[in-house]
């Protein structure tokens, strides 16, 4: 089990209680517009809480102040062995610096604890607020990756993006 404390925020493992908090954003049309999932039924964030709630690499980011999830961040490993960090924040608390202090805290762990050389993580380029939370966190933007997709259409059609592509160096 991981715990990451920052000075507002408890980066923990997710479980079955975190529930109510995690449905709210994860059932948003704002959240999802730029991720590869659409607004989820309550069905799927069960499911979703159920599998990730074992994995270290899959946090939620809860206020200490009252315990409320606010968010989702954690890493993965692509298949050239780097890792990659994604979030997602409940857009209800925005504009407080949570986002910040949690990748900053992410990555702070990856570098450390795990000794990774570099992080690394991308975004749709229509994601202003994806890219500057990159940027804050000290990431530099390293190419802009064309026709990619994370997800279909309605109609199972692959809906074609451009991505930035970030990296984050030990130092």
């Amino acid at each position: 089990m991981v715990s990451i404390e920052t000075q507002r925020l408890l980066l923990r493992n997710y479980k079955a209680t975190d529930f109510d908090d995690i449905f709210v954003y994860f059932s948003s049309e704002e959240v999802s517009r730029y991720e590869d999932f659409d607004p989820m039924s309550p069905e799927q964030v069960l499911a979703l809480i159920e599998e990730w709630k074992t994995m270290d690499n899959r946090l939620v980011a809860e206020l200490k102040s009252d315990r409320t999830v606010i968010g989702s961040i954690g890493y993965w490993i692509d298949g050239e062995g780097h890792h990659c960090i994604d979030y997602d924040f409940n857009p209800a608390f925005g504009g407080n610096g949570y986002a910040t202090e949690a990748g900053r805290a992410l990555v702070e762990y990856l570098f450390h604890t795990s000794e990774v050389p570099a992080v690394y993580a991308d975004c749709d380029v229509k994601n202003t607020a994806s890219w500057k939370l990159l940027e804050r966190l000290g990431f530099q933007r390293m190419r802009q990756l064309d026709q990619q997709s994370y997800k279909d259409d309605q109609n199972g059609n692959p809906i074609m993006i451009s991505t930035y592509l970030y990296g984050l160096e030990r130092v």
